[in-house]
């Protein structure tokens, strides 16, 4: 019995291992699913102040008690659902913003900013508006 519980721990540590990109791996994954170039530095400082370029990152409960998901630290309160079912505005679950796949959150992402753009993340309020951008060029 110790070693199925075990085995199920490995298994789980396994699956739920994100995944940290580096720079330009972010540069590559943002280009690769239709980010604008001009706003390529803005996505890169938001995404590495929101989630640390990780995609597994859940976020601590906000005020309201809502949290925030993933590589671009998306709100379950209005865009991902908390169930086993896709919903709310993105038509996705929480725990597919986890993936190391990233085009549910890049899709998602680009809902957002189309509708509210940059304003609703406050990493990038906070960290990158009006501030010097992060360096691409090698990218």
């Amino acid at each position: 019995m110790k070693s199925y519980i075990l085995l199920f721990t490995a298994a789980m540590i396994l699956v739920c291992e994100g995944r940290q990109l580096s720079r330009c791996e972010l540069v590559r994954e943002l280009r690769k699913y239709g980010f604008p170039e001009n706003q390529m530095k803005d996505w890169v400082c938001l995404v590495e102040n929101e989630s640390s370029r990780r995609t597994d990152v859940i976020g601590k409960p906000n005020r309201d008690g809502s949290r925030d998901f993933g590589l671009f630290q998306i709100n379950d309160r209005y865009w991902c659902s908390n169930t086993n079912a896709p919903g709310k505005d993105c038509n996705v679950t929480c725990k597919q913003l986890l993936s190391n796949n990233i085009r549910d959150s890049a899709v998602c992402a680009q809902k957002i900013y189309k509708r509210h753009g940059f304003n609703s993340w406050y990493g990038w309020i906070n960290r990158c508006r009006g501030k010097p951008l992060p360096d691409i060029t090698s990218c």
